[in-house]
């Protein structure tokens, strides 16, 4: 009994130096790293110079409508309300400007969490959470995390895939287990850009995400701490959804508004043009 006693004794120490030696590296571990990870491709990669751009087409399309509503005003010679476009019209643009940026921000932000992520990363991923002990290891996700960064570097990425552990958990439990779960086996991935959806279909990637799903449910269920944390993560993300949501349906509302109040308007400068027209025949007649 004792020699078995301290040959496990030896295989734990032997363990724990494994994963001491192993230096995780994530961008939470730094000051600032959640920043960075989010503003880092936005800047490098030029994405805000194409929201700016985007954000000013759409404020100056957005002056449609009081461009035509200024028309209505001059051909009824209302000069009370001169002062008052006057101040509106730059603060209209400003406030379309503004709200337009602030839809590329959150899109942005969005398609950022969701990780695009390619064949032999996806697998990787796999293979590490099949493979690794979930719940022995205190810092299981931040390992499989920092080994999937670490590998994403040889490929096409330019930054880090992921976050956090936690980060990575999300990622794993939205993506490959609930599809499981849900039976629809719908598990993307991404190859040069495009969205691809038949990832299941390949034999040897059904083995590898049966047994990642497998080790997963494993540790859940003699641990509901990983249960925990992802539902308090997904949860998390709920709030950030939901806000989201909010604020593209405001802007989806406001959109039809204004349209509708252009073709009105429209349609109101244009009858007025005839009735004048119409008068002004008579009148010359």
């Amino acid at each position: 009994m004792s020699v078995i006693s301290y040959e496990s004794e030896m295989d734990l120490e032997k363990c724990v130096q494994t994963f001491e030696e192993e230096e995780i590296q994530l961008p939470e571990d730094s000051s600032g790293g959640k920043l960075t990870y989010f503003l880092a491709p936005y800047f490098f990669e030029k994405t805000w110079i194409s929201n700016i751009l985007a954000s000013l087409s759409a404020a100056f399309m957005s002056s449609a409508a009081p461009l035509v509503y200024f028309s209505l005003r001059d051909f009824y010679h209302d000069p009370l309300e001169s002062e008052l476009s006057d101040f509106l019209s730059p603060l209209w643009m400003i406030i379309h400007y503004l709200l337009c940026f602030t839809f590329s921000i959150f899109s942005f932000i969005d398609d950022r969490k969701k990780v695009k992520i390619e064949t032999k990363v996806l697998q990787k991923l796999l293979k590490e959470v099949a493979e690794v002990d979930l719940t022995g290891d205190p810092v299981a996700w931040q390992r499989i995390a920092s080994r999937v960064n670490h590998f994403s570097e040889g490929t096409e990425y330019r930054y880090s895939l992921f976050y956090s552990g936690e980060h990575c958990m999300r990622f794993f439990v939205r993506e490959i287990v609930k599809p499981i779960e849900r039976q629809t086996y719908d598990i993307r991935y991404y190859c040069e850009g495009k969205m691809y959806r038949n990832f299941w279909k390949n034999p040897s990637n059904k083995a590898l995400v049966e047994r990642a799903v497998a080790n997963y449910n494993k540790n859940v269920k003699n641990f509901g701490e990983l249960s925990h944390i992802a539902e308090k993560d997904e949860c998390r993300d709920d709030i950030f959804e939901k806000f989201r949501n909010i604020f593209n349906i405001s802007m989806l509302y406001l959109g039809v508004i204004e349209f509708a109040s252009f073709m009105i308007m429209i349609l109101t400068f244009i009858i007025s043009m005839i009735v004048w027209g119409i008068f002004h025949s008579f009148a010359t007649a």
